[in-house]
């Protein structure tokens, strides 16, 4: 039975600007969906997820992509 779950405004406003982020940082590499996707060990679909904010996807794999990007995840203090 698949469950389907809603997340807040808030939630999903902060998927959205880290799939954003993400892709831009990779535009601005000039990698490819492809090369980045290589890169953190997952398909060229899920990247393209991952870039639209899409809830579904593991916050590892999005996490991971903005690391690999060298997208500050947390301001530090």
């Amino acid at each position: 039975m698949k469950i389907t779950r809603t997340y807040s405004r808030l939630a999903k406003e902060a998927g959205a600007l880290l799939g954003k982020e993400i892709q831009l940082a990779r535009k601005e590499k000039a990698w490819s969906e492809q090369t980045l996707a290589e890169r953190i060990g997952i398909s060229r679909t899920t990247l393209q997820k991952i870039e639209a904010g899409d809830m579904t996807v593991a916050i590892g794999l999005a996490l991971e992509a903005a690391v690999i990007l060298g997208i500050p995840l947390f301001a530090s203090e």
